[in-house]
């Protein structure tokens, strides 16, 4: 009975590994993309999907149009664990 408890115990903990918050985020990413074409095309798609620059400047954006944005540039977003592999970035989430 103490194995079995034991083996229990470990699964409870692999899962509660596996299910934490924070341990993935979403990234930006496109073959060749530097941070650079990153930051400018960010910073344009977040202009042109909110009220105001104001609002732009703190990431107040309308979310499905800001991605529709970034994808229409060649922009990927996916799920990476931290850090990201290189050429991945961040943008407004």
């Amino acid at each position: 009975m103490p194995a079995r408890r034991a083996a229990l115990a470990g699964l409870g903990i692999l899962s509660l590994m596996v299910s934490l918050p924070g341990c993935t985020r979403y990234y930006w990413s496109r073959p060749g993309g530097s941070a650079e074409q990153f930051d400018r095309d960010n910073r344009e798609c977040a202009l042109e999907t909110s009220a105001n620059p104001t609002e732009a400047t703190h990431g107040m954006v309308n979310e499905p149009l800001y991605r529709a944005c970034l994808q229409a540039r060649r922009w990927v977003r996916t799920k990476e664990f931290t850090p990201p592999p290189a050429g991945s970035y961040r943008g407004f989430e």
